[in-house]
């Protein structure tokens, strides 16, 4: 009799070892991050080459589309002072404060729909069936600027060239949300944080090769605007021109996006319409209520906006000071329209190659050895700081590279990382047009507080305003090394993953974990994912 049951545990222990040994040989353990991830075999196996091809084609359609809506954004800060040589010529040769600021500020009124609009549509009806569309609407609205007719009154000109560059804002705006939770969801291996932020700054470059190529256009034209001013005309109807371009080059590759498969699994899991596959606004509406209606999410999402919308304050504050400053150091106007335009470009290439653009690459590296909280709050006060001690343009290379390493980074990223797929690009899209909303509220205040008080004292209140982003920052939890998954299921708020009883527990790895990824890589297959999929990814 003992011999029989000795004889039994024998072979239960056997076939105990057997599956042990079995499913260890599935799995790599890696003690760093303590994670678990299938182990590369025939079925799963994805080249490096292939996953570098993949996200290099990513980053080239989002990347490249996202420069051209900076670039068009920041180019009406070059074509105002063009038009008040040219059409403003009674008027010392200015546009008026009151018009000069409502063309600029037209695009930022118009961001703040897109953001909001195009936040909702990308997680009611999907993100492929947006994505592409926002970049028809700019391309539209650039257009139509170009085409200013040159008989009209002052008035007239003002309205042609608000109304249109708001359509171009909205355009602009819709990117924000839509290239955002596109890259948070493209592909879940690699970093998250660094993709994100990769994509985000491509935008740095907007104001240096606007600049450039505004100072190449001025080249070609010289001869003829020292002759006849009015040649000018040129200059910036191509400058604005030349944007379009890559964003044209870009817009079938966002046309033929396929659903990002986080979205495609959410819908597949949760649709209440018959075919199981698609999602519209009532739904919509029902999870973004439901979700929202929990006061940690709603604080959550409180803290983001408010973030943004404070950054912004400061960040379009120093932006707008910085042509003061530049002619303080000899880079104000010249002899000759053509001269001040010339200084208006290279003070803008100096402030940008100092640190503005340095500062958008600096966040990259160091989003996931700092964390995105940390990140946030160590720029905002170091920023705060410098605004505090600024007593003459040696600060405005530190002030910012700092202010693009941390916060401009930090407020893009942060919203498609704390909030779940269902509601994903509406948070950010909210976020992102509050944060537009504090970028208004500076473009029409900055100039009469400035007059009553000096750049100096703006200065102090916005480093005032930037200590105080840093304190909200600290309302937002931290997503650095969280899957997707985690965040779905709110890990950061103390909740466990469906199906795992405890964070000691090893998680189940599933063969379906890359099932749906073409070989376009970001794609879903046209089969979709049946199965359970985990995201579970390096971050």
């Amino acid at each position: 009799m003992e011999e029989n049951v000795l004889a039994c545990d024998l072979d239960t222990v056997q076939r105990a070892m057997a599956e042990i040994q079995g499913n260890a040989a599935m799995i790599i353990w890696h003690p760093n991050n303590f994670k678990m991830r299938p182990k590369e075999n025939g079925a799963n196996k994805r080249p490096a080459k292939a996953s570098r091809l993949r996200n290099a084609r990513f980053l080239g359609m989002a990347g490249v589309g996202f420069f051209a809506d900076g670039y068009l954004n920041i180019t009406i800060g070059l074509v105002v002072p063009i038009l008040g040589y040219i059409y403003y010529k009674d008027q010392k040769d200015a546009v008026p404060t009151v018009p000069s600021s409502v063309m600029k500020g037209g695009l930022s009124l118009g961001m703040i729909v897109g953001q909001l609009v195009f936040g909702v549509l990308g997680d009611a009806l999907g993100r492929s069936k947006i994505y592409g569309k926002e970049l028809m609407i700019t391309m539209f609205g650039t257009i139509m600027v170009i085409v200013l007719p040159t008989n009209l009154s002052h008035d007239s000109i003002v309205a042609w060239i608000t109304m249109w560059r708001i359509v171009t804002g909205v355009g602009i705006g819709a990117d924000y949300p839509m290239s955002s939770t596109l890259s948070a969801e493209h592909n879940p291996f690699g970093s998250r944080g660094k993709l994100v932020l990769t994509v985000f700054a491509s935008q740095g470059f907007r104001n240096l090769t606007a600049s450039i190529v505004f100072l190449v256009l001025l080249a070609a034209f010289k001869s003829s605007v020292i002759h006849n001013v009015d040649r000018l005309e040129w200059v910036w109807r191509l400058l604005l021109g030349l944007g379009i371009v890559p964003a044209a080059a870009t817009l079938y590759a966002r046309l033929r996006m396929r659903e990002s498969v986080p979205y495609q699994k959410y819908v597949e899991d949760h649709s209440t319409a018959p075919d199981g596959n698609t999602r519209g606004l009532r739904q919509h509406w029902i999870d973004f209520r439901d979700y929202f209606s929990d006061i940690r999410h709603a604080k959550v999402l409180f803290a983001t906006s408010a973030c943004w919308f404070l950054f912004d304050i400061a960040f379009y504050g120093i932006n707008l000071s910085q042509s003061i400053i530049l002619n303080q150091i000899g880079f104000g106007k010249g002899k000759t329209p053509w001269q001040t335009l010339q200084n208006l470009a290279v003070g803008n290439i100096i402030a940008s190659a100092a640190g503005f653009l340095p500062g958008y690459y600096a966040a990259i590296p160091v989003i996931d050895v700092l964390g995105r909280v940390r990140q946030q709050f160590l720029g905002c006060i170091l920023v705060a700081i410098l605004y505090a001690i600024w007593a003459g343009v040696a600060n405005i290379a530190p002030s910012g590279f700092f202010l693009n390493c941390g916060p401009t980074a930090t407020t893009f990223l942060i919203p498609v990382e704390v909030f779940p797929t269902r509601v994903r690009s509406t948070a950010h899209g909210i976020s992102a047009a509050s944060g537009k909303s504090g970028a208004v509220l500076t473009t029409f205040t900055f100039g009469s507080v400035t007059n009553a008080i000096g750049v100096q004292g703006v200065l102090g209140i916005l480093s005032g305003v930037i200590f105080l982003t840093a304190l909200v920052t600290l309302m937002i939890p931290e997503t650095r090394g969280m899957s997707l998954e985690e965040i779905e299921s709110g890990a950061f708020y103390g909740e466990v993953i469906a199906g795992q009883a405890s964070s000691n527990e090893l998680p189940p790895v599933h063969k379906s974990s890359t099932a749906g990824y073409s070989s376009e890589g970001d794609a879903l297959d046209s089969k979709g994912t049946s199965g359970q999929v985990r995201y579970r990814e390096a971050v």
